[in-house]
């Protein structure tokens, strides 16, 4: 059965139908990326496009297909930092040296990130003619692209910080919100910590297994835990938290519950919904 807010899976007359609906495109992108040994390669990616196909079921609009591309780092990190000698004009010298923790992941420079993004924007502004772009970032380094893109075309985005509303940039007469991946839920995240006296909010932790979960159960496998029985990438983790532990722990995944996953996916979708259906009502308004 075809998803009709699938722009793969609409023939052409089905395309235009929805545009004249609800003029929103959705695009997202995250890297294919290691989130501790329970956790699937692709939440990253996986996580904004489901959510992105929540909301399109709600308020309308079509999903462009899910974009496994997204630079690493804070600041974001370039080609020449991501590939050393590799990185720059040929010939090349000296030896390619992989970044620690960033196997089998797949990132993508600065530059080949914001030529991509940047040109996907003016194609749906310019040539699709969409009247709005939701661009989800669902990665962090990815989500900070995505809004200083927008900031640039205008929105008055807050340094730091997550908000329920988006304001919106315009590129070439479309409206553009840039959305990241604790935009909608963070509260959530943080009360269900402090209550099961989870230490800190890691990447790969206990949030984005719940995440996996919700999106599929089979993304989230806890028995590769088990450092005995499964040889860690990194290093077995911790049993419980320190003060200076950047990695999650193994005691915070023995407090899922399929129904924390469930509030967090359907929450982010009802919160993010909202924001769009808001946005969209008063461009359309005007």
């Amino acid at each position: 059965m075809r998803n009709m807010h699938k722009y793969e899976e609409l023939t052409p007359f089905e395309f235009e139908q929805e545009k004249k609906r609800a003029s929103i495109i959705y695009l997202t992108s995250g890297p294919l990326e290691y989130h501790e040994e329970c956790n699937a390669l692709g939440i990253d990616p996986c996580k904004g496009y489901e959510w992105c196909l929540a909301v399109a079921e709600r308020v309308g609009g079509i999903v462009f297909p899910m974009l496994p591309l997204a630079p690493s780092g804070n600041p974001l990190r370039t080609r020449e930092q991501l590939f050393g000698d590799f990185g720059k004009e040929p010939p090349y010298t000296g030896k390619y040296h992989s970044q620690p923790g960033m196997y089998p992941g797949v990132f993508s420079s600065l530059e080949t990130c914001r030529m991509v993004f940047q040109e996907l924007l003016e194609t749906f502004a310019l040539h699709l003619e969409f009247k709005m772009c939701v661009f989800m970032g669902s990665h962090g380094p990815s989500g900070n692209l995505c809004k200083t893109i927008v900031k640039e075309c205008g929105a008055e985005i807050p340094d730091i910080g997550y908000s329920p509303h988006h304001p919106l940039g315009t590129l070439h007469g479309m409206k553009i919100m840039a959305v990241g991946s604790l935009d909608y839920n963070l509260d959530i995240i943080r009360k269900f910590y402090a209550d099961h006296r989870i230490g800190r909010i890691n990447h790969g932790g206990l949030w984005e297994a719940a995440i996996n979960y919700a999106i599929n159960p089979e993304y989230f496998q806890p028995e590769y835990l088990d450092p005995e029985k499964y040889p860690p990438m990194y290093g077995a983790l911790k049993e419980e938290h320190a003060e200076d532990l950047l990695r999650p722990v193994r005691s915070e995944y023995r407090q899922f519950t399929p129904e924390f996953a469930r509030e967090l996916f359907d929450v982010t979708v009802e919160r993010f919904a909202a924001d769009v259906k808001q946005n969209y009502e008063k461009l359309i308004q005007k």
